[in-house]
């Protein structure tokens, strides 16, 4: 009888250190991306009033521009 409760708490431990660490660690990385996504600010292109995410934003002389083309970069 010991030998099987043994065996049981050797599995246990085991399941616990591969398995849930890895299902802990898939539920925090979902949580940070759905924050990344939900917070997402929108701001307006300085030249065509265009607006664009703030992180997809170029930023240049302290204004935001949606493209290359408005900001004329080249």
């Amino acid at each position: 009888m010991i030998k099987y409760l043994i065996v049981a708490a050797v599995l246990f431990v085991i399941y616990i250190a591969f398995f849930k660490k890895t299902a802990i660690k898939e539920e925090k990385e979902q949580k940070n991306k759905d924050k990344k996504n939900s917070g997402d600010i929108m701001i307006e292109c300085s030249e065509c009033t265009t607006f664009v995410s703030e992180s997809e934003a170029i930023i240049k002389d302290g204004k935001f521009f949606c493209s290359k083309q408005c900001a004329n970069l080249r």
